[in-house]
């Protein structure tokens, strides 16, 4: 029988969550259905409201501006690597 070890992520947050830890431990099964229920629908909010929220859509445009010249050159950076790569297999060179 293997064991129900929680993963290290998920008890380093918990951690910043006691009373909610409490709460769990006590709650019953249909408790800790509803729980993970309202959650479901609470990530749906949030994500929905990120989504619309005009302001970080702005900044995450701005960012993309900013880093496109830093993304095109690593683009064709890793584009001579592979290729030259290609190359030199092609030409039967040992890479390894």
């Amino acid at each position: 029988m293997s064991e129900n070890v929680l993963d290290p992520k998920l008890q380093k947050v918990l951690k910043d969550m006691p009373e909610f830890v409490d709460t769990a431990n006590a709650a019953s099964a249909d408790e800790l259905k509803a729980i993970v229920l309202r959650s479901e629908q609470h990530i749906s909010e949030t994500e929905k409201a990120k989504q619309e929220d005009e302001k970080l859509a702005a900044k995450k445009e701005e960012v993309k501006e900013m880093t496109a010249p830093y993304r095109e050159t690593l683009k064709y950076l890793n584009a001579k690597i592979r290729y030259s790569i290609h190359l030199l297999q092609e030409k039967g060179e040992n890479l390894e």
